[in-house]
């Protein structure tokens, strides 16, 4: 097992909370920043059942629902090692009041932390 240093761990945290600061605010170019231009997000929800492919799903998401001005989450560090590390998010209430699970794969491109995919699961 290797010693991942704090500095990577926060590094972590500011990169996802990017995703849920845009999420609260509903500004995608918030969110943009912390996903690679090419990520993926894979996952079922009530409109659309399985849906899969580019992070565009995501932009047009958040255009439909607007912020989730009421949304709570959680972000638990599920693994580092070296340039790849294993976050999941947990999130309550967002913007049509529904409550997910995403899990978020990142890796650390050019010295930066960048989300490269994304699955989620929509709780009933």
């Amino acid at each position: 097992m290797s010693k991942t240093p704090i500095k990577d761990y926060d590094e972590i945290i500011t990169v996802v909370n990017k995703y849920i600061d845009g999420l609260i605010s509903g500004d995608k170019e918030v969110v943009k920043q912390a996903f690679h231009k090419d990520a993926t997000m894979y996952g079922y929800n009530t409109t659309d059942g399985f849906l899969g492919g580019s992070i565009d799903n995501l932009w047009d998401f958040m255009d439909k629902a607007g912020p989730a001005k009421n949304l709570k989450s959680r972000i638990d560090i599920l693994d580092v090692e070296g340039t790849i590390a294993s976050v999941r998010v947990s999130l309550e209430n967002d913007a049509y009041g529904e409550s997910y699970t995403d899990f978020h794969q990142l890796l650390k491109l050019d010295g930066e932390w960048i989300i490269i995919s994304k699955l989620f699961h929509l709780h009933s």
